[in-house]
Formats: structure tokens, sequence, C-alpha cells
């Protein structure tokens, strides 16, 4: 099959015009530009469209598709926090077993690939028949569990682990979770310097709405006292850092937490829009790019973001951080998410021998070949005809796509 388009977007800071992008099969065999002499007709030409890599959403927690709306902020973390555990508690249990709508609106939106936090059991059959690549990490908890059972651990989890944060699953959980994503080859991820809260609690051994948060899950741990140093610190003191790692926000950082980030090299996955909804301050992306940190965006959850899409989250993050370079952007919701799988040698990239996962988005005026502006064109508009995975197309008919 043979695909044309006025514009593609091969990778970051990489345009090409007037492009036909060949797949045979799960990956792309060719991409070549403007006429090519004895060059079969394309199958489908979308004209003044853009073709991408897959996007990916290096962060969301799919099963709280139920809290859409239903979960305000009211300045403090913990109580929103406790909020969502209320609700999800009143729901039947099949209320959250297939996230439906959020997969159909992801492979909507260009997502090829998604990296999810759960802690029940999905419908995994139905997630899969959705077409995208489903990366589950199962989230563990208990603060005060200093003997946790690998065994039980690892029936529980789909795929890798999750300790959820610093303040909610004790460091014997984290190393548990390293120790077993270890020896499956696959990167951990967790939630660290999140909020201040956490940093004091982890610092000092006292927060009060923290400690509320424990005594109402059951989790409290009379003997913590506090490590004296950051979240950051503390795990990669106990190794849980030490291998491939996605972690979730890392909105406070304090001293020497970036020269611990330069060294151990986990991939920040910052979520703009529910970063704004708890008001915090200017998340310290540009500062990450700077130290060489690898960085991916994601969207967190319903409870805490309108829409799960990773151009949505871009879009917002080019408006708040100009500084930081559209190849930058492009990069945190193409290829560097899938970095620590390993991914990133045959995906996020439009390139001969790639997997075929890309999508389509039509534009309704031609910005030119400058990267920018056809980056910034794309987060305008957002149309996505047609997103494919594996050869696969898991949005949009061929004849729909055409006719947009």
């Amino acid at each position: 099959m043979i695909l044309r388009a006025r514009y593609a977007l091969l990778g970051p800071g990489v345009v090409r015009r007037d492009v036909r992008l060949q797949i045979d099969g799960q990956r792309i065999s060719a991409i070549q530009s403007g006429y090519v002499p004895g060059a079969p007709q394309p199958d489908h030409d979308f004209g003044l469209a853009l073709i991408t890599p897959g996007l990916v959403n290096a962060h969301a927690h799919l099963e709280l598709e139920f809290c859409r709306g239903r979960v305000p902020y009211r300045g403090s973390f913990i109580r929103w926090l406790q909020d969502v555990r209320d609700l999800k508690q009143e729901l039947p249990d099949t209320a959250t077993t297939f996230p439906r709508e959020t997969l159909a609106a992801l492979r909507a939106g260009g997502c090829t690939t998604v990296l999810d936090h759960h802690t029940i059991n999905l419908n995994w059959d139905a997630v899969a028949g959705m077409g995208l690549r489903y990366l589950p990490f199962r989230e563990f908890f208990m603060f005060n569990n200093h003997r946790p059972d690998l065994e039980r651990m690892r029936a529980q989890a789909k795929l890798s682990y999750a300790p959820h944060s610093s303040y909610t699953a004790s460091i014997e959980v984290a190393e548990a979770c390293r120790t077993l994503a270890d020896a499956a080859g696959l990167p951990i991820s967790v939630h660290l310097s999140e909020f201040p809260a956490e940093l004091e609690f982890i610092r000092s051994g006292h927060n009060p709405d923290v400690e509320r948060l424990l005594e109402m899950a059951g989790a409290t741990d009379s003997a913590w006292h506090g490590a004296r140093m950051s979240p950051i610190a503390l795990f990669a003191k106990h190794g849980v850092l030490s291998a491939p790692t996605y972690l979730i926000h890392g909105n406070y950082l304090e001293p020497g937490d970036m020269e611990l980030l330069s060294e151990l090299k986990p991939t920040i996955v910052y979520c703009p829009h529910s970063h704004a909804f708890f008001q915090h301050p200017q998340h310290p992306l540009a500062s990450y790019l700077a130290a060489g940190i690898n960085v991916a965006l994601g969207t967190d959850s319903l409870a805490s973001n309108a829409a799960l899409s990773p151009l949505r989250e871009a879009a917002l993050a080019r408006q708040r951080l100009p500084e930081v370079d559209a190849a930058d952007l492009f990069a945190a919701i193409t290829v560097r998410g899938l970095q620590p799988l390993g991914w990133d040698k045959y995906l996020g990239r439009l390139e001969p021998g790639y997997l075929a996962d890309f999508a389509v988005f039509t534009l309704p005026a031609d910005p030119g070949a400058d990267f920018g502006a056809l980056f910034d064109a794309l987060l305008a508009t957002q149309r996505c005809a047609m997103t494919v995975c594996g050869g696969k197309v898991i949005h949009g008919s061929l004849r729909d796509a055409v006719a947009a």
C-alpha cells in the first residue's frame, strides 16, 4: 500500500515534502519525495495532509474513565486523591473493567501507544481488540508493607510494575517492583516529586494530609520518621531508579535532585493539563532538557484532565513553555516515550524498516515546509483522518480518510 500526502514529519525536526509512504505488511518499506519516474500511483492520496509517527501517551490511568468531570480540585491534592478513591469504591466492579471510550478516543487522535497504570484486572482481550500498543503497569501501594510477596505481585501484574509513589508505597514495595521488572526486562513507572506535601512527608516524616490519607487506607507506618532526603534521592539511594524508569511528574526539585536525575537518566513524564489542573508552578521541563534528561508527555487520567490526547498535551506545553523547541515537544509525544522500552529502535519515526505506526492529519491551509510551522498547524487543527498501528488501520476507513 502506498499513501501520499503533502508533508510528513519523519522525526523530530525532520520534514519531507510531497511524500510517498509505502507499507509492506507491518513495516514501512520506502519513503520517497516528489516525482518518482516509473513509480506506481498511490493507493490513497490525502492531498493537503501531514503524516506523523504514531503518537505516544507515556502516562495514563484509563480505569478512571468514570471520573470524567466528577472530581473537582478543591485546593488539596490529598483530598482530591481520596475523593477519587471514594468514588471508585461506590461503583460496581464492572464500571471500570474496560475503558472503551478512552481507548477509542486515543486512536481517533493519532495515538498508537499508551502506557497505563491499573489497580484492577481490565478486560484484556477487549483492550487488545482496540488495536493499540497497550502497556499496563500494575500499581502497588501499602506504605506499611515491609515484606512484600513477590510471587503475589507477579500474579497481579499483567505486564510491568509501578510502585505508586514515595508516600503510598514502602521502599520495600518499590524495590520489589524494581526486582520484578528487571527480571522481566521491563521499565517501572512511579509518581515522584508530584506535590509539596509529599516532599515534606518524605523528608521530615510528617505531613497531616499524607498521614490522614495513609490512616484512611490502613497503611500508617508507626516506624516512619522521615528519610531526611527528597523522594528522588530516597528512591535513588535504594536502587529503584537504577534501571529504565518512567518518573511521572517530577514537578518539584530539591537540591541535588537534578544531579541524580542527570546521572540515572529516568524518563520524566510531564502531564501538562493535569499539572495545570492542580495549579502547580511552572514545570521544570526546559531544565530537564538542558540537563540531557529524556522527557515524554502523558495525560494522567480523566479525573484531572478533560481528554487524553497527546496532541492536546503538546499544545498546552507549547503555550506555557514557548522556550522549548518544537522538535523537543514532537519527540516527547513520539520517540522519547518509547526509549525506556527500547522500542525507539523500530518505532517513533517514519523510516524504512520501522514498524508502520503512523497517523495522517488533514490541514486546512499550507503552512509551508518549516518544522515549527507544521507542528503548530498540527496542534491547532488536530484533525486525524487515519491512524495505523503495525500496518493495520485502527481509526478511519481508507475511503472515509481520503474523502476527508
